[in-house]
């Protein structure tokens, strides 16, 4: 188990206290199991395979605290490390009297999806839980809401195939292997920020950067004879440039709708990255179809649940490197960090002004840009935030490098985060090396396509 040491969590135990097998099934049939506890604060322990890993969260989120048991990577060609199992915490803004409420509200906050209610039995007291899901997301969870003690936790069981069927044999055995106790301080003892504060999501530093870049593109800009191009918003036209339906339910853009490169002159500066200033590379790690996101399972075409992420697109970054809105025009709809996409850590998403039919997500940022919140407004000179590789925890991600994923008509969480719709695959991108051309992107090298590893200017 990876352990990293957290000052603030001197006191916040997460132990390993014994080696157990289900009582469900064999051991024949069921991996080691080892009881992770974190009595002091959260009040809570679950027996899970010992290969999972523990996060010991920095931040509380929406009143509520607790952790997250990781499924570890899979092995696969790719860097983006684990999948989140189930997140254990205390609801500390929540009373026993107030869970019937809570459920009604987040069925009514989808009424478009086929949600369930079910009651379940959680520990082996087995302590009546009220479990109501698939929450969508990046990665889809059932919350289950118990009281113990006075306490209410809410637990997030993040499933491998989240349905309207509600919680299946494995996730129940989860649920079953808990264990109460009382806390012996509250959570405010911690002196935690939310996960959404400005001190837990802007850069103390960077402002000269972000100026600098912003008037490196503007003088490009400036200095261009020629017409700048727009993207097309507009009804599709009749030259053949219309946006087509393809495989699995994913669409393609217009040809002539573009986004822009989200670097600039200053991106990768480091000589021992070994990548030219003022570029990037195209689907470093990843890129469609080829030990991609569609091919491991996280790129999906127009699944309810989930974000479509089948066309996403990473670039490695130094970190700290400014990245730009991806869009001429458009307004954020989420900013920040949030259960539903907890495998995405820091990120951006913005909708394009074309009638909200695009949007884009940039995800694994290290901070946001000051400013960037829900509704700001954004175009090709805005800052959105800074290179990094938050994500799962103490789960690495791969190297810094964003990962960039545009949505046809998707829905939206209550917190303007992005779920469903139809993967949009972009294969323009327009960059600023001030002879205003585009970059056409695509799987298989041809002349003119910038395929996997090519590099790209800003």
């Amino acid at each position: 188990m990876k352990r990293t040491a957290v000052t603030v969590f001197c006191a916040l135990v997460v132990s390993i206290v014994a080696v157990l097998v289900s009582a469900v099934g064999s051991a024949e049939e069921r991996p080691a199991a080892t009881e992770r506890t974190n009595d002091d604060v959260v009040g809570a322990s679950i027996v899970a395979p010992t290969q999972w890993l523990v996060e010991r969260e920095r931040y509380t989120y929406d009143d509520t605290y607790g952790y997250t048991l990781w499924r570890p990577d899979s092995g696969a060609p790719h860097e983006h490390g684990g999948t989140p199992a189930v997140r254990v915490a205390l609801a500390y803004g929540l009373r026993p009297a107030q869970i019937e409420a809570k459920v009604r509200e987040r069925l009514a906050e989808y009424p478009e999806l086929p949600m369930k209610r079910e009651t379940v039995g959680v520990a082996k007291k087995r302590h009546k839980g009220v479990a109501v899901g698939p929450i969508p997301g990046s990665t889809p969870s059932t919350e289950v809401y118990v009281a113990v003690g006075g306490r209410v936790y809410r637990i997030n069981v993040y499933a491998e195939r989240p349905g309207r069927e509600g919680l299946e044999a494995a996730d129940e055995r989860l649920l079953s292997g808990m264990r109460f106790y009382p806390p012996s301080r509250p959570v405010s003892s911690l002196g935690l920020p939310d996960a959404n504060a400005p001190e837990a999501l802007y850069a103390s530093g960077g402002p000269d950067l972000a100026t600098l870049e912003r008037s490196a593109r503007g003088e490009v800009q400036a200095g261009t004879t020629e017409e700048e191009p727009e993207a097309t918003f507009g009804a599709a036209s009749s030259s053949g440039t219309e946006e087509t339906r393809i495989k699995e339910g994913c669409w393609r853009a217009k040809l002539d709708f573009f986004f822009q490169t989200q670097l600039d002159k200053y991106a990768n500066s480091d000589p021992d990255d070994g990548i030219p200033t003022g570029r990037t590379i195209v689907g470093k790690p990843n890129y469609w179809n080829e030990y991609t996101h569609g091919s491991l399972g996280y790129g999906r075409c127009t699944e309810p649940y989930y974000t479509n992420d089948k066309f996403a697109v990473d670039y490695p970054f130094d970190r700290g490197d400014a990245l730009f809105s991806p869009f001429r025009c458009g307004t954020v709809t989420f900013a920040g960090r949030n259960i539903t996409h907890k495998d995405y850590g820091i990120l951006v998403s913005i909708k394009a002004c074309n009638g909200g039919k695009y949007v884009s997500l940039s995800a694994h940022l290290d901070s946001l840009a000051r400013g960037i919140q829900q509704g700001a407004e954004v175009d090709r000179r805005t800052v959105i935030g800074y290179a990094g590789d938050t994500g799962g925890g103490d789960i690495p991600v791969g190297p810094v490098h964003l990962h960039q994923a545009h949505y046809r008509y998707p829905s939206y969480n209550p917190d303007g985060s992005p779920y469903g719709g139809a993967g949009l695959k972009v294969v323009r991108h327009r960059y600023f090396r001030g002879d205003g051309g585009t970059h056409t992107f695509g799987w298989k090298v041809k002349p003119g396509i910038k395929a996997k590893g090519s590099r790209i200017s800003y």
